[in-house]
């Protein structure tokens, strides 16, 4: 028997009323049975424009379904759309409200972050994001797996995680490495799994090949219907709705960092004495810009001749 899914519980519902329906509204349902993903790209006036109908038509037809009105619907069937909409259909959505010359762009991404942030604030109890600290901590060994546009944030979630504990992993390409690790230590280990829409089918195997060993797993992702949520024993929900195709990451920057912290201040002792190694580590090989450092390299030259780098390197001899 097929497994049900939330776009096929969608199309049932719409197929079930539909016989019910007034015959302008089943022009609605059909443009929708067509092509679904018109719903998401056009407006409710462009909707009734070419269904050749009111827009009190296209509110009617979502009450119909079950939605309080037209922007519930909207919302409910955009959750679906999350996980098939390209970059190109996610461009079109955004060139039909963009004006270059009229609009401060930066302006709009800025406040487009202030309202994901504000979401967040209320997207997790302090209780449950403490849990999902302690679990990071308290686990044998982490790992922690993003693709595509997501693996810069495993990338930053991961380098920040090393600071405070050992034992991660970051794998960014969800390989062989991964998979051995996952079965050789099985419950010792805990997958922290990163991905928003589109959803990588990588990510989602790898969780599933985790449980499949024991390995506990927490999930981060938009939506509680997200299918790397449905794969996890721990989650949080992080919303990232954009103004483009470009991911709108700023708000899953901050939560990780915030969890970072929670994570380093659960044991401040600990987590003091490893950043004093490392911070020991730094200094020895000279890692970072200091003024003493470039006092001493302005009483060495380099010739004119000599490659660009020359001087760094004999410096370093």
């Amino acid at each position: 028997m097929a497994k049900s899914t939330a776009r096929t519980d969608f199309f049932n519902r719409l197929l079930r009323v539909y016989p019910t329906l007034p015959r302008k509204r089943k022009l609605v349902a059909d443009l929708i049975l067509n092509d679904y993903k018109k719903i998401f790209l056009y407006s409710a006036k462009e909707i009734a424009q070419e269904c050749g109908v009111s827009e009190p038509t296209i509110t009617r037809f979502a009450v119909d379904l079950g939605f309080s009105g037209f922007a519930e619907f909207e919302a409910y069937l955009k959750g679906l759309l999350h996980i098939e909409l390209t970059s190109v259909e996610r461009m079109v959505k955004a060139s039909q409200t963009y004006t270059p010359q009229e609009e401060n762009t930066l302006l709009r991404y800025c406040q487009n972050t202030i309202d994901s942030c504000r979401k967040l604030m209320h997207s997790i109890s302090a209780q449950d994001f403490h849990l999902l600290a302690k679990t990071i901590q308290e686990a044998e060994e982490v790992m922690v797996i993003g693709y595509r546009a997501t693996a810069a944030l495993a990338l930053f979630f991961g380098y920040l995680l090393k600071k405070v504990r050992g034992k991660v992993l970051v794998d960014t390409r969800v390989c062989w490495e991964s998979h051995d690790l996952m079965a050789t230590k099985k419950s010792s280990v805990l997958v922290v799994a990163i991905g928003f829409p589109r959803y990588s089918q990588r990510i989602l195997d790898a969780l599933k090949y985790a449980r499949g060993f024991g390995c506990k797993t927490i999930g981060i992702s938009d939506t509680l219907v997200s299918p790397v949520i449905a794969g996890s024993d721990l989650h949080a929900v992080v919303d990232v709705e954009g103004v483009s195709f470009v991911d709108p990451f700023a708000s899953v920057v901050t939560f990780l960092e915030a969890l970072i912290h929670e994570i380093a201040f659960l044991d401040k002792g600990v987590t003091l004495e490893r950043l004093g190694l490392i911070e020991a580590g730094i200094s020895a090989s000279g890692e970072f810009y200091s003024e003493e450092k470039s006092a001493g390299n302005k009483n060495t030259k380099v010739t004119d001749d000599e490659p660009l780098g020359v001087e760094y390197y004999r410096q370093r001899k």
